[in-house]
């Protein structure tokens, strides 16, 4: 990176670990900030205003940015300061308009940015929520069918002497069982629960659980256009912004959440660095970036409209982005009904059957 950037990075008097920020309030802010300055209003009267209307943690955040710029610090190198809130892209994107004059378009930018992060988390939760609530109704039948249902009717059933079908004997000895375990059950699924998420938030385990992203049909595919969409837009707003093509390669390396794709970047960030071009050096990780991405490339570097290139590539993919998870959503709705459908008639026939074999035994 350049002495500006080395200045940025030593700059920090510390990293402050504050809690979660929501993607729209990190929106919100890159947003409303670029309007107050395109507006000719002040940095710190910009901030000052949106410290007003804040809430929460990130009121706290604001004061300090507020009273740090006001003392004539960078607006980036104050933000460094909250990595876990504002990435190395959006860091990245302020240093680069800090020093151009076009912080406001930056900003706007980032904003953009969160934008199509934001409504991605959306539609992944929209095409979730029908299947969640399918499948957490099935259980709360099903179990409230095996433990107060049965268990009235069992000594019925038992007490003609019939010869029961095997869904019935299944579903009383399934009753049993939980009767008996259902809450050590329920207390062990809460605890491997709980041990997973802090698993998968280990850095040691990011290389398992990535992979395992990358690999797994549908998720595999999403998580690899997520990642080129998202380095793609990252990589044409900065060179836009004016950064060098191994700064900004850098800046997204760091912003990316996946193990392999950061890795892949920040290799190519060092090919690039040796004289290397862009879409030779990514063209060594064919499992990562498509031909159809690097061949693009190739033109937009011969062209000299690299950025151009970069977010058309953007573009395509998030269009890739948004058809598979409506495709999820539309594929998912029929096999929810399917399962529905063997839950009730399972529970049906092991119910009504033995009925119905001791009415006709009684009628004989």
């Amino acid at each position: 990176m350049n002495k500006k950037s080395k200045n940025h990075a030593s700059a920090l008097d510390v990293s402050i670990d504050f809690g979660r920020v929501s993607l729209l309030q990190k929106m919100l802010f890159a947003k409303q900030l670029a309007l107050m300055l395109k507006s000719g209003m002040s940095i710190t009267d910009a901030l000052k205003l949106i410290y007003s209307s804040s809430q929460g943690t990130f009121k706290q955040i604001i004061a300090d940015i507020y009273s740090s710029v006001k003392s004539g610090r960078g607006l980036a190198v104050v933000m460094a300061r909250y990595p876990r809130v504002f990435s190395s892209f959006f860091q990245g994107a302020v240093l680069a308009g800090e020093a151009s004059g076009n912080l406001e378009l930056n900003l706007q930018n980032v904003a953009a940015q969160l934008k199509k992060d934001k409504e991605l988390v959306d539609k992944i939760k929209s095409a979730l929520f029908y299947p969640v609530i399918v499948i957490v109704a099935a259980i709360i039948i099903a179990s409230f069918v095996a433990l107060y249902v049965l268990p009235k009717i069992t000594p019925l059933l038992l007490g003609f002497k019939v010869q029961l079908p095997w869904t019935t004997r299944f579903l009383i000895w399934l009753s049993t069982f939980m009767q008996a375990w259902g809450l050590y059950l329920l207390a062990a699924f809460v605890v491997m629960v709980i041990l997973a998420v802090l698993v998968i938030r280990q850095n040691w385990a990011s290389p398992f659980f990535h992979r395992l992203y990358l690999t797994t049909p549908v998720v595999g595919n999403l998580t690899c256009n997520l990642n080129l969409s998202r380095i793609s837009f990252n990589l044409g707003i900065l060179l836009r912004s004016g950064l060098t093509i191994t700064e900004s390669l850098t800046l997204v390396a760091g912003s990316l959440n996946n193990y392999y794709y950061r890795q892949a970047l920040i290799k190519v960030a060092a090919g690039v660095t040796k004289g290397g071009s862009l879409a030779a050096s990514l063209a060594r990780y064919p499992d990562y970036f498509p031909e159809m991405m690097l061949k693009m490339l190739k033109v937009g570097e011969e062209s000299g409209h690299l950025e151009d290139s970069l977010l058309y590539i953007a573009e395509f993919y998030e269009t890739e982005i948004d058809t598979a998870t409506k495709n999820l959503a539309t594929a998912l709705e029929p096999a929810l009904l399917i399962f529905i459908g063997l839950v009730v008639g399972f529970l049906a026939i092991a119910i009504i059957t033995p009925i119905y074999s001791i009415t006709g035994s009684i009628t004989r």
